[in-house]
């Protein structure tokens, strides 16, 4: 799925109004397990790299893969879930962090691993290199990324309906209606520089 899907399906379970440090363990967590992506892209621009040699050579490299399984690894998450329970006795602040920040990471890749066929990720590293090849897909039309786009779509407008009720902050409902937008603009965008 997109990352602000996942951020939308995290705030919707795990975000309070008013606690701010949980909200940003939320959106930490959400975020993290795609932050390789975010700066690869980053420095593709820099160096000026066209779209079709970014994801369809650079993304595939093992320093890049290694990210990916690095930040999408199910195991790593598990640990810091445990961890963050164990502390709870001695600091309850960093243990409910902790373990936010945990949950919102692994409700990422519940939402990744049925979504993700030719692009897999290793979610088990460094336990195993195994990935799991979906049947479905949440971008490639050979594996009905069309619908499950559209899914995707249905999803993320409900989850906005519900954050956008949750929350009456002006700074949260700007940041919202941005994140609709993303669902025009990154679309646009792959279509204008891969099309």
């Amino acid at each position: 799925m997109n990352t602000p899907t996942h951020l939308l399906i995290s705030s919707a379970l795990l975000s309070r109004p008013g606690d701010k440090p949980r909200n940003w363990a939320v959106i930490a967590g959400a975020l993290v397990p795609d932050a390789y992506l975010y700066g690869l892209f980053l420095w593709s621009k820099a160096v000026a790299l066209p779209e079709r040699e970014l994801w369809g050579r650079v993304y595939w490299e093992p320093s890049v893969q290694f990210w990916s399984a690095l930040s999408n690894s199910i195991p790593l998450y598990l640990a810091l879930l445990v961890t963050g329970l164990v502390v709870h006795r001695r600091n309850k602040w960093v243990s409910t962090l902790l373990v936010i920040f945990s949950l919102s990471a692994l409700l990422h890749m519940a939402f990744d691993f049925p979504f993700h066929n030719s692009d897999a990720h290793r979610h088990f590293s460094p336990i195993s290199d195994w990935r799991f090849h979906s049947p479905l897909s949440y971008w490639n039309e050979a594996f009905y990324g069309r619908w499950v786009g559209l899914f995707e779509l249905g999803l993320a407008l409900g989850l906005i309906l519900v954050l956008w009720r949750r929350f009456k902050s002006r700074l949260v409902r700007g940041m919202l209606t941005l994140g609709a937008m993303s669902y025009i603009a990154v679309p646009l965008y792959f279509t204008l520089a891969l099309g």
